[in-house]
């Protein structure tokens, strides 16, 4: 995936779709139509996407080959069924847990991503980035 512009990381459960209630099976969730829009048209523009998950880390208590073996070709399968474009696919992206947090100064939520233009992106990115500011000192 080494390059030097123009990829987008995008998650999938709260991003592509919504986050399955017990009830319900990866396979049967919708996906979110704005986003599978939006990346259609970046991908006809020549943009990376590269799909990172970590579904079933909790599931398979973070073994990335049961991952890969019991959550890959459901999520595979899902999104060809759907028409959302990518270029690559990694499971096992480490889990927060419930009331953990990504923190990363290229993040964007879902609604950023939709309501905003890739200059608007790149503002609120460099807007929330504290490294070279003076506000984080090495510990």
């Amino acid at each position: 995936m080494i390059a030097t512009k123009n990829i987008l990381i995008v998650d999938v459960d709260g991003t592509l779709c919504p986050i399955k209630s017990r009830d319900q099976s990866y396979a049967d969730l919708t996906p979110e139509p704005r986003i599978v829009e939006k990346l259609r048209k970046l991908a006809d523009q020549g943009w990376r996407i590269v799909i990172q998950t970590a579904r079933g880390m909790r599931t398979y208590d973070g073994n990335a080959g049961e991952i890969a073996i019991n959550v890959a070709p459901v999520l595979l399968d899902w999104l060809k069924r759907h028409d959302i474009p990518f270029h690559e696919l990694h499971v096992a992206k480490p889990w927060p847990g419930a009331n953990g947090f990504y923190i990363d100064d290229r993040a964007v939520r879902p609604r950023e991503f939709l309501d905003n233009t890739f200059e608007g992106l790149e503002e609120i990115c460099r807007r929330d980035r504290l490294a070279g500011e003076g506000e984080m000192q090495d510990s």
